[in-house]
Formats: C-alpha cells, structure tokens, sequence
C-alpha cells in the first residue's frame, strides 16, 4: 500500500538521522577518551578514530531502542506537525491502520538489530580489541577474530579464545632453540590462571629433534608465565559484546562448574529482549506522534521529550537489571520486566488517542 511505503520511509529516515547524531555524540566523546592511550606503541590518532569507529557498532546496538524512539518521534512527529496525519486519518485510516503501518517497518528494523547483534557486535568488538592491542602491544599479534599469538623470547603461544574468567581455551605453545628452529610444540585443549601460575590440561607434547618427533600425552602441566595478565584487560570480551548463543554457551559452562552465571544469562535475555524494546518503544512514540499538531510546538519540545523517555528509560531498565542482579531474581524476570513496563505505558495512552 502507497500509505506503507511513504510511513515507512519516513520512519527509517528518521532513525537513519536519530542514528547519526546521536551515534556522532558518542563517537566524539569516545575519540576524546582514547586520546590518553595515544602514543603507547603504534598507537596513533588515526588508530583511535578506527578504533572508536569500529567502536560505533556496539554503541548502535545498545542505543537502538533510542534510536527508533527518536527517529519515531522525528518523522511521525513532523507528519503530523504538517497535517499530514490529520489529513490520512480524515481520509478514512484509523490510527490503528497507522500503528500497524509503523509497527511493520518496526519488526523489519528489530529483525536487523537481532542480526546486527548476533552475528556483527562480537566480530567488531572482537577485531577493534585486537587491532587496539596489536598497536599498543609488541609482542601481540592478531590473526583474526578470535586467533591471538603472543611472543616472548624465543616462545610464541597462540590462543583460539579468551574467556571472561580468565581462562583459554585451544592453547599452542612453540618453542624455538638458538638457532631459532622449532624445538617443541605443546598443545592444551584449556589453560586457567591460578595462584600466580598457569595450569594447563589435557596436554599434548611434541618434541622435534634431528632424530624425528617425538609426542607424548598428560594430564595437566604447570607454567609459571604463557601470556601476560594485562592483555585480558584488552583482549577480553566483555559480556555485552558476546553474542547470545556465546552467552548462553558460557552460561552453561559457568553452571555446569558450579560458578555463579546470572550476569551472563541476564544479558543473554537483554539481547533476546533488544529487538522486542525497539519494536515497544516504537509504539511509545504513537501517541506523542497523535497528539501532535502544527500549533503544538516545534521540533526542538518533540527532541527534548524523546531524550528524556529515553534516559528515564536507561535509568529505570539498568538499575532493575542491577537490582535483579543483587537479590538474585530470575534473570528473565529482571531482563522483561522493563520491556512489560513500556509496553503497558504505551498501550494505556494508546487507548486514550482518539
């Protein structure tokens, strides 16, 4: 339908412009903090901006509820700011048929909020670590998302994945002689960091030699240094840069080694909430968008009123979040219940439009 279309345009134009702005706020503020690491290493100006460029996928995600609150307000707002809402209503839409009209493009954009964190945040979170690391630190090197070598001496270990609690997992360890030919490669299928030491398990040991190779298996082996302890504080992924599988996955591992995961099952439900927060705060904008005219004011109050919900709304959804966190409430509780909120907001003003 011509109405579809034309609602649906403007409203993704008005989040591509809400994106903008609000996405070039945070980039600055980001830049201006990473000034202070300038000059460690490679670590350039230009390699800040790339960094808090790559930065600026995880800030979309996050602020998408914003976004599409704000873009909902921008475009419907000006609509009906320019009678254009009067006039499809005068012709026989019900704002209902509206609604749905803004809610369809609303599911389409929380569809790609999903992808984007899912399968995009982790990748860019991950890469825009590594290269930050790779130019502050020497003896990191990076060969791809998730693949981490690190030299020191004559030994190169290389890591497959760092967990938050500082575990590794799929280690490699190659060690060179003074002629600088490999001498032996020690594979661990886990590594964890306890009492000031390395405890390696499931080890797999191959000894070269002019004689030929020589393996051998154990149990457990214990190292005093493999890799040096700041790097987790760049390297590792924080819990809202994983995706919800990885989240889930660890979750499991956390539960099934008796460790406490409500924080990693609660920002599991975030995720699986986000697309669900985009789509309600949407429909928070509807009634703000009917009870606009062109003699209601600019478009400066319609901005002003659109930030205040949504930081009223940060503010409300991370401090139940915390809440929940502290007096262990079911994660799933803590992560819907502002989600049940907006919606129950938004649908008792709904009702009030006529």
């Amino acid at each position: 339908m011509v109405v579809d279309r034309y609602i649906a345009r403007s409203v993704i134009t008005g989040c591509l412009l809400a994106s903008f702005v609000i996405l070039s706020i945070f980039a600055f503020v980001d830049f201006v903090s990473q000034l202070k690491d300038v000059g460690k290493g490679d670590y350039g100006t230009l390699q800040a901006a790339i960094y808090v460029f790559l930065g600026l996928v995880q800030r979309l995600y996050e602020l998408s509820p914003s976004i599409l609150l704000l873009g909902g307000i921008l475009s419907l707002g000006a609509m009906a700011a320019s009678s254009e809402l009067i006039v499809m209503r005068a012709s026989g839409i019900s704002t209902m048929r509206i609604t749905r009209s803004v809610l369809q493009i609303g599911l389409f954009i929380a569809i790609l909020v999903a992808a984007l964190g899912e399968y995009v945040v982790p990748s860019a979170s991950r890469f825009a670590k590594t290269y930050r690391a790779e130019a502050m630190e020497e003896k990191l090197i990076v060969g791809g998302n998730n693949d981490i070598w690190v030299r020191d001496g004559n030994r190169y270990v290389n890591v497959k994945q760092i967990l938050p609690d500082h575990g590794l997992r799929h280690v490699r360890v190659y060690e060179l002689n003074d002629k600088r030919q490999l001498n032996s490669i020690i594979y661990a299928e886990k590594a964890q960091y306890r009492n000031e030491e390395w405890v390696l398990d499931n080890i797999k040991r191959s000894e070269i030699s002019d004689a030929g190779v020589k393996t051998s298996f154990e149990k457990q082996l214990i190292l005093k240094r493999l890799i040096i302890l700041e790097l987790f504080s760049v390297l590792e992924l924080k819990s809202k840069d994983m995706s919800a599988t990885e989240l889930l996955t660890y979750s499991q591992y956390l539960q099934d080694n008796n460790l406490d995961n409500d924080k990693y099952l609660l920002e599991f439900w975030i995720k699986i909430f986000t697309p669900l927060t985009c789509l309600a705060m949407l429909l928070i904008a509807m009634p703000i968008v009917f009870s606009t005219t062109p003699r209601s004011g600019g478009i400066g109050q319609r901005i002003i009123l659109a930030v205040l919900i949504g930081v009223i709304y940060f503010v409300i959804n991370r401090s139940i979040n915390h809440l929940g966190l502290a007096l262990h409430v079911a994660p799933i509780l803590s992560a819907s219940v502002p989600l049940v909120m907006v919606m129950i907001i938004s649908t008792y003003f709904m009702r009030r439009v006529h």
